[in-house]
């Protein structure tokens, strides 16, 4: 084998670098290195954190679907309640209407009818009232977990690049 010998090409030759200044690189090339190497073994504990905040999102997800699914049975029985309340109430209306037209003699009793109707309007239409109130409440706590469940998904699909970056470092390495 044949080996070559550095040639001293002075401290002015053209291209030649002091050997301070070559040390100095080397020892800043070391330590860029191992601080890359100490990012590199950091990964697998990263990738095991982002796995198990995304099972604990999944576990998550899971639950406000359930309660999203009940939530939705509860609304949908709460409105077919306020259909019936509407239908009863414009039932009522008309029974108004046609026991005012029927009772000229007796005013005294179209009088009470009037009042007992009247209070079953004023305690249907809180109730209505109400239940649109909690309909209200229902939809904007749908739109919440609607929000949740994009996060879960955002957070998935970061969870996924992050595995296949992983997974080409590791193939690199």
């Amino acid at each position: 084998m044949c080996f070559l010998r550095p040639v001293f090409m002075g401290f002015f030759a053209p291209g030649a670098m002091p050997y301070h200044r070559l040390k100095s690189e080397l020892e800043m090339l070391k330590t860029q290195h191992k601080k890359e190497m100490s990012d590199v073994k950091k990964f697998p504990k990263e990738i095991c954190e982002a796995s198990y905040k995304c099972k604990e999102l999944s576990e998550h997800t899971n639950s406000y679907r359930t309660l999203y699914c009940q939530l939705l049975s509860e609304w949908t029985q709460l409105k077919e309640k306020v259909s019936t309340l509407k239908k009863n109430n414009r039932k009522l209306h008309g029974e108004q209407i046609l026991l005012q037209e029927s009772c000229k003699e007796s005013r005294r009793l179209c009088e009470e009818a009037l009042e007992k109707i009247y209070d079953l309007c004023t305690k249907q239409q809180q109730e209505h009232q109400r239940l649109e109130e909690d309909l209200q409440s229902l939809m904007k706590q749908k739109d919440m977990l609607t929000q949740q469940r994009d996060l879960a998904a955002k957070l998935q699909h970061h969870f996924t690049v992050s595995q296949m970056r992983f997974e080409n470092l590791q193939q690199e390495l």
